[in-house]
């Protein structure tokens, strides 16, 4: 009887090791599953092998309890010494050396369990702390990962697509690695299980392997289908990812033009689609569980009347297989719906790794924390970049920009103005063309991105207080340093006026400030970096009269001091202000011209 489960555990391992391309058949998929397993034994070799030990011990005291099981009987006078005749477990019994009777055997029982109980603990433990800690593993290598990658791979990426993988997906890896660890178990018992079925009837063991191959080979029909939905449960999420993501980042905007429903609808579409492709590969899972529960009970019913009419098998033989039986028809279930969850994370293993193989495909240089000073120009010549979300070409013949100057850089809105700046900034790589900082070229400045502070137009403000803003992105400032940053920025009356001055909490992305001490917030943060370049990007626009002028007077204190790009479509604005402009058209990008040439 135990061979009819032992088929399932050992089917189980010979696919999962020595042919695990049959997880994935598609070839797409080809290698996945062993892609998966290098993935994760090359995670913590130490720990996995003490795993390893801990299921065989595990394994092994189990299987010398069913050893021990008819001679136990035995001396409890269950059965005749005929009867309960097993010559492997009674040598166990004899190598004790011990004055075998009822009480003996009953305390050789307790300690066992207690030693099976102590080994279940400890595997347990090891086993949850591994998956768990891969799991982490595989999380933090991706957003290191991604991290580190180029800006322009990381534009051409949805952030909904990235969120999925980070969480979901990475969530499913960890379901499959727990079920991965549980299959490995419950095929070492199974194992065991058969070793001991084999010593009592060989014959009727190996009719019941017979038995579980025909089971095994009938739900082998279920793969594809746990694949397929595990493919479409992982589009499901990244599509309510992107929802979701979409929706946070318009919600003002769906507030404002009363678009609340419509969001909804769509919303609630996807966890629809979520949970009907989650609920059809339960549908599948449970179906495998009710077969191999149906088949073993009709096994059972075949084996019980074989070896009663056929094989005169004797009562207590019989029983002991009966008891072996028993102890292996819920692992069975459990063997097949393993199986089944592996090939439904397959799928989620794949988005990660195709993430994490183009994220590394496209590394940023590195960079250090040495900062490049700015003493003389910016030269770009023959520049050339296309932008892979647009159709726009950014294009410069030549363009010199002189040190400690400040600088505007105008033209209409879709002109490509963000675009040189990214360029500038060593954001993106050019296609061709070279930047020269004082004479040394742009890519071998490993330092210049720390040599550089900028504001976006969208401020980003941290939850949190005013000192955890300022902190942010910048090494342990001095008191003195913060403020300077203040005064420079304007904010120092500010935070006079409140009670817990710089601990003053701001609210979730600074609710409690104004769009103007947001601004203000984030110039201190940018100037406590000792920027060489600060680049300002249509960071006055949204800002209403005085809060415009404010800021002006605060850029016009730091003229001379560093070299500053203010970027913005209305530059007759900056007037007295700039030193030059540099005026940009469908992106093409022309000479730095001084101011006195605009007037």
């Amino acid at each position: 009887m135990t061979g009819l489960e032992n088929t399932a555990g050992v089917l189980v391992l010979l696919l999962a090791v020595m042919n695990s391309d049959q997880f994935a058949s598609r070839p797409r998929n080809k290698g996945l599953f062993r892609a998966y397993m290098r993935e994760f034994l090359n995670f913590d070799p130490p720990v996995i092998r003490r795993a390893v030990m801990l299921s065989l011990a595990t394994a092994g005291m189990e299987g010398a309890g069913l050893m021990l099981l008819l001679p136990l009987l035995t001396l409890a006078g269950v059965f005749d010494k005929e009867g309960g005749n097993f010559p492997f477990g009674n040598r166990m019994l004899t190598s004790l050396k011990l004055d075998w009777n009822l009480e003996n055997a009953l305390v050789i029982f307790v300690v066992l369990i207690s030693v099976q109980a102590w080994l279940v603990l400890l595997r347990d433990r090891v086993t949850r702390s591994l998956y768990l800690r891969f799991t982490d593993h595989l999380r933090q290598r991706l957003y290191e990962s991604l991290a580190y990658s180029r800006w322009s791979f990381l534009i051409g990426r949805h952030s909904g697509e990235i969120l999925n993988v980070l969480n979901s997906e990475v969530q499913r890896i960890s379901v499959g690695t727990f079920f991965l660890l549980r299959l490995f178990t419950l095929s070492l018992l199974a194992l065991t299980y058969l070793f001991v079925a084999f010593r009592i009837s060989a014959t009727l063991a190996l009719l019941a392997l017979s038995t579980g191959m025909l089971l095994w080979l009938l739900l082998r029909s279920s793969d594809g289908s746990s694949r397929a939905s595990g493919g479409q449960l992982g589009q499901a999420n990244n599509r309510l990812f992107t929802l979701t993501q979409e929706f946070l980042s318009a919600l003002k905007l769906i507030k404002i033009h009363g678009e609340e429903a419509s969001n909804i609808r769509q919303f609630n579409s996807a966890v629809t689609d979520v949970s009907r492709r989650f609920l059809d590969f339960q549908k599948s899972w449970t179906r495998a569980q009710m077969t191999f529960r149906v088949g073993g009970a009709c096994a059972l019913a075949l084996l019980s009347y074989a070896a009663l009419t056929l094989m005169q098998l004797s009562p207590a033989r019989l029983l002991a297989m009966i008891a072996i039986f028993a102890k292996l028809l819920p692992q069975l279930s459990d063997i097949a719906g393993g199986r089944q969850q592996l090939l439904h994370m397959l799928p989620a293993f794949s988005a990660w790794r195709d993430l994490m193989r183009a994220s590394e495909a496209n590394r940023a240089p590195p960079t250090n924390d040495a900062t490049i000073p700015l003493e003389q120009h910016i030269v770009i010549n023959q520049v050339r970049f296309q932008h892979p979300q647009s159709h726009l070409t950014l294009t410069v013949e030549h363009l010199k920009i002189p040190a400690k100057t400040t600088t505007a850089i105008t033209g209409v809105s879709g002109s490509g103005k963000t675009t040189l700046v990214d360029v500038l900034s060593g954001l993106i790589a050019p296609d061709s063309g070279s930047i020269l900082v004082d004479g040394v070229p742009l890519e071998q400045l490993p330092g210049w991105c720390k040599s550089i502070a900028y504001i976006p137009q969208e401020t980003l403000i941290q939850g949190g207080t005013l000192r955890d803003n300022l902190l942010w992105g910048n090494t342990a400032p001095s008191a003195a340093e913060i403020r300077q940053a203040l005064e420079q920025s304007a904010l120092s009356a500010l935070i006079e006026k409140l009670p817990d001055k710089l601990e003053t909490h701001i609210g979730e992305r600074g609710v409690k400030l104004s769009g103007g001490e947001k601004q203000r917030l984030a110039l201190a943060r940018a100037l406590l970096r000792k920027p060489q370049l600060l680049i300002l990007d249509e960071a006055t626009s949204a800002l209403d009269g005085d809060n415009h002028r404010q800021l002006l007077d605060t850029l016009r204190g730091l003229h001379g001091n560093m070299t500053i790009l203010v970027v913005s479509h209305r530059h007759e604005e900056l007037a007295g202000l700039i030193d030059g402009t540099v005026f940009m058209e469908d992106g093409k990008v022309g000479p730095w011209r001084p101011a006195l040439a605009d007037s």
